[in-house]
Formats: C-alpha cells, structure tokens, sequence
C-alpha cells in the first residue's frame, strides 16, 4: 500500500468482497510490520504500525457501514427496525407512554368523570 494520504470515499464505491481482500491484505502487513518491531527493525517501518491500524479501522468502519445499510433497507418493508439500528434518544424519551397509552383510564377514574363533571359557574356583573 502507498504512503500517500488515503481517501475513505474511494472505499465506500468497492464492493463489500473486495473491501474484506484488502483488510485481509492490510491485516497481513501489520502482522509483518509487528514482527519487525520485535526483532528490532528500523524506525521507518515501526512509524508504520499506526498508519495501517488506522488503514485497517477505515475499512471496518466503511464494511460495517454497507452492513448496516443494506439491514436498514431491508427492513423498510417489515414494521420494526433491529434494536441496534434504532434511534438511541434518551432513555426517558424511550419508554415514555404512547398518546393513546396515556389517554387510558381506569375504571373508577371513568366513574368520577362521569358522575362528578366539572362545575360550570356563572359570573355577575
């Protein structure tokens, strides 16, 4: 691989099996890179490491991005979207009540309603 600044929007036109080669390949260099660290190899080669681990975290996050993509689209059509690809919020807003949840009333709440109605006054002038 180039030394040259690397572009992560190159990676999001590949293809998901062409990303996983190129991991594969990325994945073989840090392996080398880390042997010629412990054998004491030239600095040039340890600078290296962080480039490619980072290398390597741009192709994960680009394939998990297509992944997660290609579950949302598929689950446009059914009702509910997967735990993790939901919408996070606030706990508070989470498990608040729906309207209709909240519009719900006991039974002796109804009685009370209905028997005991609100007083209308009128007002002298």
């Amino acid at each position: 691989m180039s030394s040259q600044k690397f572009k992560v929007k190159k990676l999001r036109d590949q293809k998901t099996d062409d990303l996983l080669k190129d991991l594969e390949k990325l994945k073989g260099e840090l392996i080398q890179l880390r042997t010629v660290k412990v054998s004491a190899g030239n600095a040039q080669k340890l600078g290296r490491i962080g480039l490619v681990r980072k290398r390597i975290a741009k192709f994960l996050t680009v394939i998990n991005e297509q992944r997660r993509n290609s579950v949302k689209n598929a689950a446009k059509s059914s009702t509910k979207l997967p735990v993790d690809l939901r919408g996070k919020k606030t706990r508070a807003i989470r498990q608040r009540l729906t309207r209709s949840e909240r519009a719900q009333k006991t039974q002796r709440q109804w009685k009370r309603l209905n028997n005991f109605p609100l007083r209308k006054f009128a007002l002298k002038e």
